[in-house]
């Protein structure tokens, strides 16, 4: 498998992963002072073993930039000029704010993220305070897919900008993790009420931030490095929007959310639900038997992966068309 993160107007995404970074929960789960411009070239703080690349498409990509100096707080925006043949950085410029001085050391703070045109508020830097990154809102309006969870996937940087610095390097970090779910039709017959499918604790313990009832906009602290408290947004439940609502006997749906994991819950186990439209808890259509066991924490940064199938199941009870199970990679092969 690869691991790769795309960067593209507006857009990035964890897509696979290596073997040491995917985790497959089958198993168990330059100017004057008041006009400086900075040089910027950006790159992701990935662990060892990892491959990423950057991928630019249009002319312009914003950055949503915040300054810091002496307790005063500016934001900017950039636009990226260039990637690397090799995918692996991108360049912007940056003009520094005239309020900051620079024959003094200020620290600037890099937000990325984005949102669909018709969205208004989150993916961007809190107005009245730039070192806050405010998450992205409305997540039930994106189907899973991974041109629709790119658009959400948020990455941050913040560095010490000395005087004498006019060409700097920013190292981005991740704010969550991909999960990404391979349901097989092992049955008979087409599935063609497939409206969503949920990822549910049970017995329900929060293992997600900035999902509840799909609203999302937590607050990240980047001057702190920490999530501002009451903003987090927990919830028990991850929901897969289809992109079809058809799955033919013998197909393999693979559907993908980005997702920010709460990193302190050790274990949990986890049932899949599927639904039909609109969606509601009456409208449930079938779940697994046996529940999956989670037996690490989940961290920022990476692919999950998990793989299930999907079946009729008229003599279940209380009455449901399908039967869900959890099981491993092997059921991809014929």
């Amino acid at each position: 498998m690869k691991f790769k993160l795309f960067f593209y107007a507006a857009i990035a995404l964890i897509a696979a992963g290596c073997s040491n970074e995917t985790v497959d929960l089958g198993d168990d789960l330059t100017a004057e002072p008041e006009d400086q411009v900075l040089q910027v070239t950006a790159s992701f703080e990935e662990p060892a073993g990892t491959r990423g690349y950057l991928e630019e498409a249009g002319a312009t990509i914003i950055k949503s930039i915040g300054f810091e100096q002496d307790e005063t707080k500016y934001s900017n925006t950039a636009n990226v000029t260039s990637v690397s043949a090799d995918g692996r950085t991108a360049t912007f410029t940056l003009t520094v704010p005239a309020g900051i001085d620079t024959g003094n050391a200020y620290t600037l703070y890099a937000y990325r993220s984005s949102r669909k045109s018709d969205k208004t508020a989150g993916s961007v830097l809190d107005p009245a305070d730039p070192t806050i990154a405010i998450l992205p809102l409305e997540q039930f309006d994106y189907l899973a897919t991974l041109a629709d969870q790119a658009t959400v996937f948020s990455i941050w940087s913040k560095k010490v900008i000395e005087p004498a610095m006019t060409t700097i390097s920013l190292s981005f970090k991740h704010l969550g993790s991909m999960m990404t779910l391979n349901l097989k039709n092992v049955g008979s017959a087409t599935i063609s009420d497939l409206h969503s499918i949920v990822l549910q604790t049970n017995p329900s313990q929060n293992w997600i931030i900035n999902r509840l009832n799909g609203n999302g906009g937590a607050l990240f602290d980047m001057a702190a490095e920490t999530y501002v408290g009451g903003s987090e947004q927990f919830s028990t439940t991850l929901t897969f929007f289809t992109p079809s609502a058809t799955l033919a006997p013998d197909e393999v749906g693979t559907y993908y959310l980005w997702f920010v994991p709460k990193t302190d819950i050790a274990a949990f186990d986890l049932m899949l639900a599927s639904l039909k439209s609109p969606g509601t808890l009456s409208d449930i259509t079938g779940l697994t038997n046996v529940n999956k066991s989670i037996t690490r924490s989940l961290q920022t940064g990476k692919n999950y992966l998990l793989f299930a199938t999907i079946e009729n199941d008229e003599a279940s009870t209380p009455p449901r068309p399908y039967l869900l199970k959890f099981t491993d990679s092997t059921f991809i092969a014929p």
